[in-house]
């Protein structure tokens, strides 16, 4: 319990850094816009030759406008192979940007690759659908690793064929989900974090340092740092145990 004065600004403190904390902690989300750093673990497939596929798709007709983005796509040991297929509101090939809006019922983009032993990448989600939700339906994006074939997806057991969908429901809360990669391993390939916004990180940085210059420090009241093997005991503002 934060009784005493003199820990008040401390608890102060620690509630700031559970909040930096939690906005940059992967989930359930709600925000104007949404980023995440998506790492892909393809060690098992090295060398394959395969497929990697992007949807971002509308929940129905009532869907609010969004857009999924990808960029920063970098590949260890990977090739990607030119030309795309895209399908919908889609445009953009790797290893530059995609763009997918979810205008349509289907956007997609369907690319040839070599795997490698990973690849990474930044989504971000922007629009309306975030900014100003009130539409009666959600959006998903999707990725989805496949053979050569483009028929049997790789590394996963979600029925889709998924290793990974964020879900963007119609109050503008986005969630993430990642599968197990088989049925005898649920170890998942994919491992993300969201990436907060620069805006937001310059409004909590000068938080914190507002609210350590709001911490009192007075002289001759003997406030000191506290050594390894110190009996500690809590002071009041008077010096008072």
């Amino acid at each position: 319990m934060c009784k005493q004065p003199a820990r008040r600004n401390v608890c102060d403190l620690a509630a700031v850094l559970l909040l930096l904390l939690g906005a940059c902690h992967p989930g359930t989300v709600r925000a104007g816009s949404i980023s995440y750093l998506v790492e892909v673990n393809t060690t098992a497939i090295t060398g394959q030759d395969g497929n990697l596929d992007f949807q971002f798709n509308p929940g129905g007709s009532g869907s609010g406008a969004a857009t999924a983005t990808v960029t920063d796509f970098l590949t260890a040991g990977g090739v990607v192979a030119q030309p795309p297929t895209r399908t919908g509101d889609a445009s953009g090939s790797l290893p530059g940007s995609l763009t997918l809006n979810n205008s349509t019922a289907y956007n997609d983009v369907f690319q040839g690759f070599t795997f490698g032993t990973g690849f990474s990448f930044t989504l971000t989600l922007t629009g309306p659908a975030l900014d100003s939700p009130g539409g009666s339906a959600g959006s998903s994006f999707a990725l989805s690793l496949y053979d050569a074939s483009g028929v049997t997806p790789l590394l996963t057991t979600d029925p889709n064929g998924s290793v990974l969908t964020v879900d963007l429901d119609a109050e503008g809360t986005v969630s993430t989900l990642t599968f197990p990669q088989a049925s005898t391993d649920p170890t998942p390939i994919v491992r993300l974090a969201s990436v907060p916004e620069p805006a937001g990180l310059l409004l909590l940085g000068t938080g914190f340092v507002a609210l350590l210059a709001s911490i009192p420090i007075r002289a001759g009241q003997g406030h000191r740092l506290i050594d390894a093997g110190d009996d500690v005991s809590v002071l009041d503002d008077d010096g008072v145990e």
